[in-house]
């Protein structure tokens, strides 16, 4: 009987071993992917391509920016100021 349990225990080893041994053959393969997503995304996103993308939200935040600073004289009137 104790021969028996040795088997089963053997068994039961080898087994964990071929499911660890596949499950790291399968995070293996996605970090490896991974790291060549992050590759190619690296390449085709620049630096230039944010800049190009922004610049319709800079042209809004200018455009606001001076017509704020064009109308700040009249907010106030031309006899009051901000402090009173």
């Amino acid at each position: 009987m104790e021969k028996f349990s040795d088997i089963v225990y053997w068994l039961l080893g080898i087994i964990a071993s071929i499911g660890a041994w596949i499950v790291n053959r399968l995070f293996g393969r996605l970090d490896a992917l991974e790291e060549r997503v992050d590759d190619a995304e690296r390449n085709l996103l620049t630096r230039d391509d944010l800049d190009s993308s922004l610049e319709p939200l800079k042209n809004s935040n200018n455009l606001i920016l001076s017509h704020l600073l064009e109308h700040r004289g009249t907010e106030y009137g031309p006899t009051k100021s901000k402090d009173s």
